[in-house]
C-alpha cells in the first residue's frame, strides 16, 4: 500500500509565519525530507521517532525522487520547502516526477501552501505588491541567462513590481549586475528598491534604496530584492502600490 507525501511550504522562516497545516504535516510525518537549512526551520516539530533525511543544495530532483519512493513504500512523508513550495520551490519538480509513476504505484500527494518570501518582504516594506507584480529567479542553474534576461527586459518595460529571488552569491555576481542595468535602462535611477534580508529570521534587515544607489555588496542569496512598480509611492514610512494610480515615474 502506498503512503502519503505532503510537499510543505514552511513560509519565510519564522515559526509564527508557518501555517497550522504545514506544522501538522511535518509533525505527523514518519519521514521528513529536505534541504538541511529547511529542516532546521522545523526542528521544533521533530520527534525522536521520526526519520530525517537532510540534503544539500543542488540535489532537488534526488530529494523529490527519494520522498516519492518512501511514500510509495507506505510512509507518511513531508518534503519541506521554504516559502511557498509552488513558488520556486519543490512542488513542480516533485509533481512532475509523481506524474511519471504508474497510477497504482503513485502515493497520495498533497501540496501545502506557505507564505512566500516575496509576500514576507513586501509586508515589512509596506504594501508594494498590491498592484500587479512578478517573481523572477536570477539563478541560472536550470535556465539559461539569455532566457532570464529576455523575461527581465519584458518585465522592466511593463512597469509592474518585480521580486528578485536568488539574486547574488559570492561567486555569481555578474547576473545581478546585469539585471540592475536592465532595470535602470527601462526605469531610470530613481526607481524605489527594497532589500529584504532574512525576513522573519533573527538576522532580519530591511533597507530602502533606489536602482541608481543600490549597493550590490548588500545583496546575497538570502535577500529578496523588491523593485517597485510604476504605481508605487511613499506613504509615511511605508512603500505602497495603489492599483489604478497614474504612473509616478517616467
Amino acid at each position: 500500500m502506498t503512503g502519503t507525501l505532503h510537499i510543505v511550504g514552511l513560509g519565510p522562516g519564522g515559526a509564527e509565519h508557518r501555517t497550522p497545516a504545514a506544522a501538522r504535516a511535518v509533525a505527523e510525518a514518519e519521514v521528513v525530507v529536505g534541504y538541511g537549512a529547511y529542516v532546521d526551520m522545523v526542528e521544533d516539530l521533530l520527534g525522536a521517532a521520526q526519520r530525517v533525511v537532510r540534503g544539500v543544495m543542488g540535489e532537488e530532483e534526488r530529494r523529490a525522487d527519494e520522498a516519492l519512493v518512501l511514500a510509495a513504500e507506505g510512509a507518511r512523508v513531508a518534503l519541506v520547502s521554504s516559502g511557498d513550495a509552488g513558488v520556486h520551490g519543490m512542488a513542480a519538480r516533485t509533481l512532475a516526477r509523481a506524474a511519471e509513476l504508474d497510477a497504482g504505484e503513485r502515493p497520495e500527494v498533497v501540496v501545502v501552501p506557505g507564505v512566500s518570501a516575496a509576500q514576507a518582504a513586501a509586508a515589512v516594506a509596506g504594501a508594494p505588491l498590491t498592484d500587479d507584480f512578478a517573481v523572477v529567479s536570477l539563478s541560472d542553474i536550470h535556465m539559461s541567462w539569455d532566457r532570464i534576461e529576455h523575461r527581465l527586459r519584458a518585465l522592466a518595460a511593463s512597469g509592474i513590481a518585480i521580486a528578485l529571488y536568488n539574486p547574488r552569491s559570492s561567486r555569481r555576481t555578474e547576473g545581478f549586475d546585469r539585471a540592475v542595468a536592465i532595470l535602470r535602462e527601462a526605469r531610470g535611477d530613481d526607481g524605489p528598491v527594497v532589500l529584504a534580508h532574512d525576513v522573519t529570521r533573527p538576522g532580519e534587515a530591511v533597507r530602502r534604496t533606489t536602482l541608481g544607489a543600490l549597493d550590490p555588496e548588500r545583496v546575497t542569496m538570502r535577500t529578496v530584492v523588491l523593485v517597485a512598480g510604476d504605481t508605487a509611492r511613499d506613504a509615511g514610512p511605508w512603500l505602497v502600490a495603489v492599483r489604478g494610480a497614474a504612473a509616478v515615474r517616467a
